[in-house]
This record gives C-alpha cells, structure tokens and sequence, in this order.
C-alpha cells in the first residue's frame, strides 16, 4: 500500500481508520520488523502539554532489536547524548533507551536527530502522566453502583489475571476480599501515598462481583523532585511488559495526560500481543482535549456517571469515550470503614471487572470484539445512539452472572 493510498483510506469520511474518536492510530507496526507508522496528533498540542514532561533534559527512545538499540547508543553518545539506562522490554519485542540531551539541544531537537540515527527507532520526550484523582467524602448514601448496572446476583468468577496501573497499594487492606495480589514498582522518583491505588484495587476485587482474582498491580507514580506525583512513559511501558510477561490480559489505567508517540509505539505492541487496556477518560472537565491513554483507538476509555445516570461533571468529553460506568458517591468499603469515592478512576475498574468476568473476553477476544459486545449491551444514556458524553451507554453486567 503506498503513502498515499494509506492517506486517502484514513481521510475517508466512514473509513474504520477514522473511528478513533481523537485518538491517533499507528496505522502499521509489523511485529516481524521494526517497520512502523506514526499519526501525529492533527492539532499540534499546546503549551500545557508541551510543559507536562517529568524532565526536560531527558529523551526516550524506543527500537525493535537488541542490535539497532546497541547501535542507536553508540550513534547518540558520539553526538553527546549519555546514556541513563537501556531497558529490554522483551515481552514487548522492543528497547528503550533513555539519554540525557546534549546541549544546546532541546527536545524536539533531540527527537529529530536521535531517529536520524537508527531506521526504526521512535524517540519523544518523557511526558508525565497524573492520576485521574479521586474525591472521598463521608456517609451513608444508598450502595447502587452493582445493582445500577444489573450486577445484583453475586459473584462472578474471575477468568483470568486483572492488571493495574496506578499508585502502590495497601494490601492488608485487600486481605477481606480474598483475591491473590502480586505487586511491583517502577516508580521513578519518591514514593506517594497508596490511598488512590488502593480505592481503585478494592473496586476492582470487590468480592460482591469478582470471586477468585488474581491481581497484578504496578506501581508507577512517584513523587518527582519538584514535588509533582506524576509516571513517566518509560514506568508506563515496564509496566505493561511485567503484565504481558504474567499473563494479563486485561489492564485498568487511572492515568491521564496528553499524546506521546512512544506511548503510542509501546501501547499499540502491548494490543497487539492481546492485552485489553481500560482507562478512566480524565476528570479535567467537558472542555479538556482528549487525554491519553484513554483517548488511543486500541483503549476502551470509560467516563463516569452519577446514581440517575448523570454524567459526572469533570469528566472529558470526546468521541474516545467508549462507555459509561458508576463513578459518582460509589461505596468503598474498607477495614477502617466505609467511604464515598468519586471520579472517572472510580468508573473504569467497573469495565474491567466486566471483561474479566466474561470467559469469552477475558481469554481470547480481540479488542473489536470486545469493545462491540460492551457497546452493543450498553443501556443507551443522553441522544440516543453513541454519542460524545456517555460513548455507547452504561455497561452492563455479564448475563451469565445476574
């Protein structure tokens, strides 16, 4: 396929490389090869996005094979790159390097030589994605949140490892509900509280809708030395080759921040190799851009509604949205009491726990199929049809288990 019959298929206005709702679609990346194609983003991102990096004088880059990261280092540290580390994600079939840049060169200066260096190689700046933060508040109010979305019949089994991406966990505070935990850090920087990580890990093996779990959680948000609690791309992508390498199938995200090439390179080989990736779409209001990794084709993004299936109003709007779920005054219940928690964090774990629940998605179902069976039982919320609020409605709970 040529450039630019590649070009004329994207801009066709019901091509299916269109139906990506803002999110911008590696069009090829063959596994076999480092052969690969970026989309950048059609609205170069603004001075925000531009600022979010955890460390402006550091440059990551991502290779297909141990020989091209080998001679990738060597090229850049004859031009003034040093090296911080080199970092084998097998599981991924890919290399990442990390480089202090060479004065005087900035980022986009360091990007554009670095992938003149090595064919194949993606380079990009380490932009700093933040928690989708989470609002607690005290009291009694009614649980609805299993029972809004016909998960009112008990436990379902669990077919398969949940992964997570988000702080460290209490996992004494885990013990009650029975699941197996397993947890690992990539975090760069200082640690940060596990309260956020924990409510999303206590939704997620709530033993009132998942019975015998497995979860692997991934630290990656650390406190930076100006005192941010932010995950850089390089911990993001360790993180999703330790869920690859333990059998993952199904990862839930509570991070949000805007588009990064090597996000997308790292993101679109974890899709490739069969992990399902859940995101909370970000709670940054209805006029944020959209914000990834939620807003990437190969992400189911979930957005939040309340118990009269209101949409939560912080939450991003686009046509990323894929579904809706219970995210607003939804119980925690923990061993130092119960809690309300509310933002789209608290949604996703709702999508994930649904996927995991069903056989036929949890172990073998492609991402299109996956994402057209939730759309296709989702209760229709707002205009009818799907739409940029509500995506394609509520989820709804596995059939088999109601």
């Amino acid at each position: 396929m040529t450039f630019a019959s590649i070009f004329r298929a994207f801009s066709a206005p019901n091509s299916p490389f269109r139906q990506i709702s803002g999110a911008f679609v590696i069009l090829g990346l063959l596994a076999s090869c480092s052969s690969f194609q970026l989309n950048p983003p059609p609205v170069p991102p603004g001075p925000a996005d531009r600022a979010q990096v955890i460390d402006d004088r550091q440059i990551v880059a991502l290779v297909a094979t141990r020989s091209a990261a080998d001679a990738l280092q060597t090229k850049a540290e004859a031009r003034g790159f040093v090296t911080r580390e080199v970092v084998p994600l097998e599981r991924l079939g890919l290399r990442m390097l990390s480089f202090d840049i060479p004065q005087p060169l900035d980022g986009a200066g360091a990007i554009t030589l670095l992938e003149s260096l090595e064919p194949g190689a993606t380079a990009g700046v380490n932009h700093a994605y933040r928690l989708t933060q989470i609002e607690e508040q005290a009291g009694n109010r009614f649980d609805y949140a299993s029972r809004m979305i016909g998960w009112t019949a008990g436990a379902c089994r669990a077919h398969g490892p949940i992964g997570m991406l988000d702080t460290g966990i209490d996992e004494y505070a885990l013990q009650p509900s029975g699941a197996k935990v397993t947890e690992r850090s990539f975090v760069r920087g200082g640690d940060v509280p596990e309260q956020h990580g924990t409510d999303v890990a206590m939704l997620l093996v709530d033993p009132d809708r998942l019975r015998n779990v497995t979860l692997y959680s991934a630290a990656v948000v650390g406190q930076t030395s100006a005192g941010r609690e932010e995950a850089g791309v390089d911990a993001i992508l360790e993180a999703l080759d330790w869920m690859a390498s333990n059998g993952v199938r199904v990862v839930n995200v509570s991070l949000a921040g805007p588009y990064n090439k090597i996000l997308d390179r790292g993101i679109d080989r974890a899709a490739a190799l069969g992990l399902t990736i859940v995101a909370s779409v970000g709670n940054d209001g209805a006029s944020a851009s959209p914000r990834y990794p939620a807003a990437f084709d190969n992400v189911i993004g979930v957005t939040a509604v309340d118990a009269s299936e209101a949409i939560y109003r912080n939450a991003v709007r686009g046509d990323h949205v894929d579904l809706a779920a219970p995210g607003v005054d939804v119980l925690v219940t923990a061993q130092d009491g119960q809690r309300f928690v509310t933002g789209t964090s608290v949604a996703a774990p709702f999508v994930t726990s649904r996927i995991a629940a069903d056989p036929s998605l949890q172990s073998g179902g492609t991402l299109a199929t996956i994402r057209n069976t939730l759309r296709g039982q989702a209760k229709d919320l707002g205009p009818a049809g799907f739409d940029g609020t509500y995506g394609a409605g509520l989820v709804q709970a596995p059939t088999a288990c109601r």
